[in-house]
């Protein structure tokens, strides 16, 4: 070795020691063995992947600073893992403007044209501006496989397994995987990195961002849930955290149609499928008595969940109003089981013939408007644009709330001891304007109502 080159060796050598001893190297595995590549960039960035679950936590999210460091960090830590899902087939959706902190999410790679067939969603979308995401949670990243296909990337576990990787292995088992009556999102693969556990997980919506225009599809979307959740607990398995944004089905709409209307319909046929996403408050195998509340809490939410739509059909189906309330009462003993409460709806939906599952479903939204009003939910502000299109267009001094009858809608004063509801306004996008369109009726049938309320997917699919 010349001069020179000990010399230069002797240098490099300082450097790293140096390195070492300023920020030590911690050895980084990537599915189980230690990769040089990724201990080398994990020491440039910092260690922003360490193996505590904890990383993916965050601070008040009143605080607007706390708010703000938490998602830079985010972001930079699902930025630094970008090459390694790439180099495992998938490409994660990048960020559509890296000026501003909350920008949305677009892909990176061109979609398939090819038509989708379960696990993946039946796609209603045309272009990638279509397919753009929010970064809502910190656990979850959208991303597209080597294929073309819409996936969900999402950090379920650290090396100590948390309720939901529990849950998911369970539920995917061979002995459970393929029961008709498991309603979990499928999972597509487990990858580790440096002991942080993620899933794979086709893209799908929730299960309300399309219209329901007939009442069999109501039918169908609640027996699915409601099959679902008898599942779990059937396997000692709660959900813990029942609520629609946790609902999804298979099929991937238009961004657009997430906030515009009219929504789409006529995408919810018996080939639709439904599913549970969100496992991370799953409990399984617990302490019987800690599984017994938290399957009368399961219970109750998913009818708090469900009769937000199906009881828009209560003049179809009477009793299903009953049952949502006995569900939702968690403190009683005579709250029915999952199990129950399953079989129960069964038995009330099989006196519906098939012309009663083909009549068209008018109501959009069904609240307990004075319920909902007092707990200051956007469903109150509904309610109240509701009552404020109704004193525009009939100059009456005094703005109604609804209450529900067989038959339709009236205003309140017209039946007594009625529960009040709300339906959702809708509005149609028509040059840049919007022009409200509001539903009124009365108890003998439908006063004015839109006949082209919904835009069925076949007619929808035509203009592009």
């Amino acid at each position: 070795m010349n001069t020179r080159a000990a010399l230069s060796a002797s240098i490099v050598g300082g450097i790293l020691t140096a390195a070492y001893l300023f920020k030590p190297i911690r050895l980084v595995r990537v599915n189980g063995a230690c990769s040089i590549y990724w201990t080398a960039r994990s020491w440039l960035w910092n260690y922003p992947v360490t193996d505590d679950y904890a990383i993916w936590d965050t601070g008040d999210p009143n605080d607007e600073q706390v708010l703000d460091s938490d998602r830079i960090r985010l972001l930079r830590i699902w930025r630094f893992l970008r090459p390694f899902f790439v180099s495992r087939g998938y490409h994660p959706y990048v960020v559509k403007d890296s000026t501003k902190l909350f920008s949305a999410l677009v892909p990176n790679s061109s979609k398939t044209n090819e038509k989708m067939s379960f696990p993946f969603a039946s796609c209603f979308y045309q272009t990638d501006a279509d397919a753009e995401a929010i970064f809502f949670s910190p656990f979850v990243w959208p991303a597209r496989d080597k294929f073309g296909r819409d996936v969900m990337l999402k950090a379920i576990s650290g090396p100590k397994p948390t309720g939901e990787l529990q849950a998911f292995r369970l539920l995917h088992s061979d002995a459970l995987r393929d029961d008709p009556r498991n309603h979990t999102i499928p999972v597509l693969e487990y990858i580790d990195f440096n002991g942080q556990v993620f899933i794979v997980m086709p893209r799908w919506y929730h299960a309300i961002l399309a219209d329901f225009a007939k009442v069999g599809e109501l039918v169908r979307y609640g027996h699915a849930f409601m099959e679902a959740v008898s599942f779990l607990h059937e396997h000692n398995i709660s959900h813990g955290d029942i609520i629609l944004q946790n609902m999804v089905m298979d099929v991937l709409l238009s961004d657009d149609y997430k906030t515009t209307d009219p929504l789409i319909a006529g995408v919810r046929g018996p080939e639709r499928r439904y599913a549970f996403i969100d496992f991370q408050t799953a409990k399984v195998d617990d302490d019987p008595e800690i599984l017994q509340a938290a399957f009368k809490k399961d219970v109750a939410y998913l009818a708090a969940s469900l009769e937000v739509h199906l009881r828009c059909i209560e003049d179809v189906i009477s009793k299903i109003g009953p049952l949502f309330d006995s569900m939702k009462d968690g403190e009683s003993e005579e709250q029915p089981t999952a199990a129950a409460a399953l079989s129960r709806y069964n038995e009330i939906c099989s006196s519906l013939s098939d012309e009663d599952m083909e009549r068209e479903v008018a109501a959009v939204r069904w609240t307990d408007v004075m319920e909902t009003c007092t707990m200051g939910n956007d469903i109150g502000d509904a309610v109240g644009a509701l009552n404020f299109a109704y004193h525009k267009n009939t100059k009456s001094q005094e703005p109604p709330y609804f209450v529900c009858l067989t038959g339709g809608w009236i205003k309140a004063g017209d039946g007594e001891n009625k529960r009040p509801i709300d339906c959702e306004m809708r509005h149609k996008r028509e040059k840049r304007a919007l022009t409200f369109g509001v539903l009124y009726f009365k108890a003998e049938g439908i006063h004015d109502f839109n006949k082209g309320w919904w835009t069925l997917a076949s007619e929808w699919k035509s203009i592009f």
